[in-house]
């Protein structure tokens, strides 16, 4: 089997010739967006067509559920879709070029992301998320942690009097996903049972070309891999809320879950070299794993609309997980059809055991003094701690034998105490909000790696000026930290490819970040607007180097570099060109600095990038609503190389039959979203590509059934706006 490796045609041309029509489309848009808005506001009146994004001071909310493309996908898929977020292959979110983006939900950290993000990802259902909030410059009442800011996402909590609702979808290449909720509303108490089945299988690609010196001489690198990731994912929720009485109420929920996955890969690798034979491998891996866990959530909190507020949680998150991999190494002459024995063939295997559990106890206060001022104040506890065994074999014949030096046994333990307390005023028109955070950090990592304890204030402060009812100015300046992960603090390698090894790196230290952010925000009767320019500013910056060893191997850690600054300017337009057609376009231009020492080499790099994403909702008569969207994402500037620029096209269509609606999508139509990584700016010459199976085409099935109640408030706001559009 001989491996052609293509050469890389540049996508410049469809890039352009994409973004004319888009200017074209967009130009046009702004000129009927100028006409008489009475279409516009009868049809915001008579068919509710919700936005999509949503701009407050302070946060952007992007509603899951108007996203035609979302209906029956992932947690990946949604991510993909918003403005500036870019997802890895490897599950990382990166939010304006910086992958230190703290993920909660609800407000709160969540065990299913303690596993594999990108399974994580891949596994968590869109359906039980109602809505996604970007706080990119938070205040003292926030947890400190995430360098760029927070990402939250609020899931699904029916109010209803009583409802059940089901969904069924079905993907291409053996794509399946079911869901089933059901609410039920009283004077007294509140229930939710949500219960998700999602079932898929994915095709991935990766190539890699790379030249380095070795005791042979120059050596030139040809690897291909060829990946099938089989997913299986079951998830159980069950919500309750007790109303003590007018103000008080006791809430929680448990949510359980199971995960697992089988991963088969073949990768082929050839080495070139100049002063001897060429070296040929295949090397096949198959991985199983699977991942148990829960959430429990306990919360009081009682309420005085105007006087006081005051809420404390409660949360226990524990995770179980267990992986097993088996390789087998064969060598080859020429082409990969004869067997070379000159070298033995390689049976290896490893297992893994991992626990994890996360205790947090969160207190937040507030008391107004008059109508125009509070203080808002409160404290967190908040425990992780982790362990990995990993077990590393090789057969021997008759016997398997440990590798010790493959093996590894972790254990991690951090300690967070936290309080802060902040301060809001208006007088007429202006706003000022100023806060303080403490937090105090202590860790705990076996191998003899001790961590000193230490201590963090994060002043926080943001200014509202409104111009009118429908216009403001924003200014915000926030401190932020990003503390190494037990993942990227393991010094453990990993030699799952045995040229391109992985390791963590214990003596990193955490990245401090200021957060500055300035915003204009506009509606017309037609037009909303929205714009902003944000600095960030990191010192300390962790990232992953790859470093080249003796022979022909590399190995790829987390390092602390000098320093990295991005500014830019973020924009959000949204109006309706006619009644059945809203638009919605974001875009953002920021430039990235990157200063630090890599493979010895003092790094100056500095590259701006941009992302655009353009946005069409239709609603029409009968119950029909489509929607096609239109992402950009230039190239970006990273430590283990420049990724490359990359757009995709998705679609979505729906049709409701009273109770059940039907719908049919499709991501990434044009099948173009390829990760590229050039890391020639940092020494090594190395391209790498990957590529996951985005091209997807998914059919879905809803059914819902509301309460009487329910039906008949649906009914009389009917009548309401129909009335009140005649009036129009």
């Amino acid at each position: 089997m001989s491996i052609i490796f293509r050469k890389k045609t540049s996508p410049l041309l469809r890039i352009l010739k994409l973004n004319f029509l888009l200017f074209f489309c967009l130009f046009s848009q702004v000129i009927w967006a100028q006409k008489d808005s009475s279409a516009i506001l009868k049809e915001v009146v008579v068919r509710g067509q919700k936005s999509e994004i949503i701009q407050e001071p302070g946060k952007k909310i992007f509603q899951v559920g108007v996203n035609l493309t979302n209906l029956g996908g992932n947690l990946y898929d949604v991510l993909s879709n918003i403005p500036s977020i870019y997802v890895t292959n490897e599950g990382t979110v990166q939010y304006r070029g910086s992958q230190n983006l703290a993920i909660y939900f609800d407000g709160k950290p969540s065990g299913i992301l303690n596993s594999s993000r990108a399974n994580a990802l891949s596994l968590f259902p869109a359906d039980m998320i109602d809505r996604i909030e970007i706080i990119s410059n938070p205040g003292a009442k926030y947890s400190a942690e995430g360098s760029s800011g927070i990402l939250n996402i609020i899931l699904k909590k029916e109010v209803t009097s009583e409802s059940l609702r089901l969904n069924t979808n079905l993907g291409t290449h053996d794509k399946y996903a079911g869901s089933l909720s059901w609410a039920r509303n009283s004077k007294k108490f509140t229930h939710f049972l949500d219960l998700n089945y999602k079932e898929s299988q994915r095709y991935d690609y990766q190539k890699l070309y790379r030249e380095n010196a070795s005791p042979w001489g120059l050596a030139k690198i040809n690897q291909e891999a060829k990946e099938t990731n089989r997913d299986l994912n079951y998830a159980l929720k069950w919500s309750s809320m007790y109303r003590i009485d007018a103000h008080k109420s006791l809430s929680g929920y448990l949510w359980a879950r199971f995960a697992g996955d089988h991963n088969s890969e073949t990768r082929f690798n050839t080495t070139t070299y100049y002063r001897t034979i060429d070296r040929l491998y295949q090397r096949e891996s198959d991985k199983r794993g699977k991942d148990q866990g829960f959430d429990l959530n306990l919360s009081y909190q009682n309420t005085v609309i105007g006087k006081k507020d005051a809420k404390i949680d409660f949360v226990w998150i524990n995770n179980d997980g267990q992986d097993g991999n088996d390789f087998l190494q064969n060598y080859y002459y020429e082409n990969f059809q004869t067997l070379n024995t000159n070298f033995p063939t390689r049976i290896e295997r490893s297992r893994a055991a991992s626990t994890n559990y996360t205790m947090l106890l969160q207190g937040d206060f507030k008391r107004n003094f008059g109508k125009t001022r509070f203080f808002e104040y409160g404290f967190k506890w908040n425990q992780r701690q982790y362990g990995n065994l990993f077990d590393y074999e090789k057969f021997k014949m008759p016997n398997w034998e440990l590798d010790p030096k493959r093996s590894n046994n972790f254990d991690y333990l951090e300690n967070i105490q936290a309080i802060y307390g902040n301060y809001s005023a208006k007088i007429k028109k202006f706003t000022w909000d100023l806060g303080l955070r403490m937090e105090a950090t202590q860790l705990d990592i076996q191998h003899g790696f001790t961590k000193p304890s230490y201590v963090n204030w994060f002043p926080s402060a943001s200014f509202l000026q409104e111009i009118s009812e429908k216009e403001y100015w924003t200014f915000s300046l926030s401190t932020r930290i990003s503390r190494p992960s037990y993942k990227s603090l393991n010094p453990f390698v990993s030699y799952a490819d045995p040229i391109n090894l992985n390791a963590g790196n214990p003596n990193l230290q955490p990245e401090k970040a200021l957060l500055i952010e300035l915003t204009h925000s506009k509606d017309w009767k037609n037009l909303s607007m929205s714009n902003q320019l944000f600095l960030r500013n990191v010192d300390g910056l962790v990232s992953k180097v790859r470093t080249q060893l003796e022979g022909d191997t590399t190995i790829t850690r987390f390092e602390n570099l000098a320093h990295s600054r991005s500014i830019g300017f973020e924009n959000l337009l949204q109006f309706s060109i006619m009644k059945a057609w809203k638009v919605q376009v974001t875009s953002s231009v920021y430039q990235m600095d990157l200063q630090g020492f890599v493979n010895s080499l003092n790094i100056q790099e500095q590259r701006w990038a941009s992302s655009a994403r353009w946005n069409n909702q239709f609603k029409w008569a009968n119950g029909w609503s489509g929607q096609i969207s239109y992402l950009y994402q230039s190239s970006l500037l990273s430590p283990l190389g420049n990724i490359g620029a990359y757009y995709t096209i998705d679609m979505g269509i729906k049709k409701d039959y009273g109770r059940f609606t039907v719908n049919a999508r499709v991501n990434d139509l044009t099948n173009s979203q390829i990760t590229i990584y050039d890391s020639r700016p940092f020494g090594i010459i190395s391209d790498l590509e990957k590529k996951k199976e985005t091209r997807i085409y998914y059919i879905g099935i809803s059914f819902k059934l509301d309460g009487k109640k329910k039906i008949k408030d649906l009914n009389q706001r009917k009548e309401i706006n129909e009335k009140e559009a005649g009036d129009d």
